[in-house]
């Protein structure tokens, strides 16, 4: 991984260069390599024209997939435009407008679209968001393709999309409606994408409890494609170090290449979780969660797991981290646990980390999809700069399917200053 940062008053240019090499099993046994490289080009400009309220941003991923041998496959390049607007907005007046590809995220989902943003501040602290264009429908905001509905035209076919939204925002309020609109087409007709959403945050008294609820439902499929409940509560007197958690998960695939979904729900399924927190003081904090999660694809399966994470901080500069879960059901049974030591020293110059993996996994609806895997990473930051660092970083694992892999990381990261502005 390689990037570079350059900033000046009213420009911030990031490059970043990521390299991805392995090699993974097919079903059917065979080897098979992989090497990628991604880069992403992302530029912010203030001040455009002149104008201090006027700013652009402009957001490029490129993909290079790279064939055996480390033959160049030009027919799996790819660039994507993934943001580029334009923003005007004014302090002192209450609307913002924005104009050009943008990416939305919302209780809907994520929309990524061609057209003019506008949001109004209105009195008693709520915010009107009105949006139109075209839906852009061939990629996502990771950078993968987008899955269609059944009998939908292809991607490259016009999608209008409108949009409104209503934010009330005040002191430990939060609320929000929205409603979207894509028209898609099937045999050449139109086939209305519509959905609404709700969401609700409450931090009252003095943070202590905690809720959020959200829900998002489909009129075009006629069904609820996601419901989401979760509450906290940290305990009062003596047991203020304690908090716990529960909530409620009722969700369906979607049809997002980017969404966990897509590959690990072979259905839509209800969950419920919880769990607790224990914070000492700033030294130890530990937090241990269980989740059972139902699907309803007629199959009955379920799935039930635990997970823990825990941090113990030994003295200045210093700390041991665990991170460990288990999950047992449709998918077979799989376990991980990931210990970590991390120590600064040098005033903070130089950071040591190190990491140990032994994990299990195994899938019985395919034979030879299981393997116990154990494996440890070593890795030095130097801090050379306010600004500047390099990374280097060793791993090494092996398991049943690869009995040894060793992989050699090395990041520079760096930040050159031009014009009067300075770093921000």
């Amino acid at each position: 991984m390689f990037r570079v940062s350059v900033r000046a008053a009213d420009v911030d240019l990031d490059l970043t260069v990521v390299g991805q090499g392995y090699q993974t099993r097919t079903v059917a046994g065979d080897l098979l390599d992989r090497r990628r490289v991604t880069q992403w080009v992302d530029l912010r400009a203030g001040r455009l024209l002149d104008v201090d309220d006027l700013s652009l941003q402009v957001n490029f991923r490129f993909d290079a997939e790279l064939g055996f041998g480390g033959m160049f496959d030009d027919s799996s390049s790819r660039a994507d435009l993934m943001l580029a607007q334009m923003r005007w907005r004014k302090v002192a007046r209450p609307i913002d407008l924005v104009l050009g590809r943008q990416l939305i995220l919302d209780e809907l989902d994520f929309l990524i679209f061609d057209g003019l943003t506008a949001e109004v501040r209105l009195p008693a602290h709520l915010v009107l968001r009105l949006l139109g264009g075209f839906a852009v429908r061939d990629k996502s905001f990771l950078g993968g393709a987008e899955l269609e509905l059944d009998g939908v035209e292809a991607g490259s076919v016009p999608a209008p999309v409108v949009s409104a939204g209503l934010r009330f925002q005040h002191k430990s309020v939060w609320v929000g409606l929205d409603y979207r609109r894509v028209v898609l087409w099937e045999d050449g007709w139109p086939e209305d994408d519509e959905r609404m959403g709700a969401s609700v945050s409450l931090r009252p008294f003095g943070r202590t409890l905690g809720l959020d609820a959200g829900a998002a439902f489909n009129l075009l499929l006629d069904q609820w494609d996601r419901i989401r409940a979760d509450g906290s509560y940290r305990l009062p007197g003596p047991l203020r170090q304690f908090r716990v958690e529960a909530g409620y998960l009722q969700s369906r695939p979607h049809f997002s290449l980017d969404s966990i979904f897509n590959f690990f729900s072979p259905a839509p399924f209800s969950e419920f979780h919880g769990g607790a927190r224990w914070d000492y003081s700033r030294i130890f904090s530990v937090r241990l969660a269980y989740t059972h999660r139902r699907y309803r694809g007629g199959a009955g399966w379920s799935v039930d797991g635990v997970d823990l994470d825990s941090r113990l901080f030994l003295k200045r500069g210093r700390w041991v981290l665990l991170t460990a879960g288990f999950e047992d059901g449709a998918v077979g049974r799989r376990w991980i646990a990931a210990p970590r030591v991390i120590w600064e020293f040098r005033e903070g110059t130089l950071l040591l980390e190190g990491r140990g993996v032994i994990s299990s996994f195994e899938d019985p609806l395919q034979e030879n999809q299981h393997a116990l895997s154990v494996g440890g990473s070593g890795a030095l930051t130097w801090r050379f700069s306010k600004e500047h660092a390099l990374v280097i970083m060793a791993e090494a694992n092996g398991n049943r399917i690869h009995p040894f892999q060793l992989r050699l990381f090395g990041m520079l990261d760096l930040a050159f200053h031009f014009g009067s502005g300075g770093y921000r």
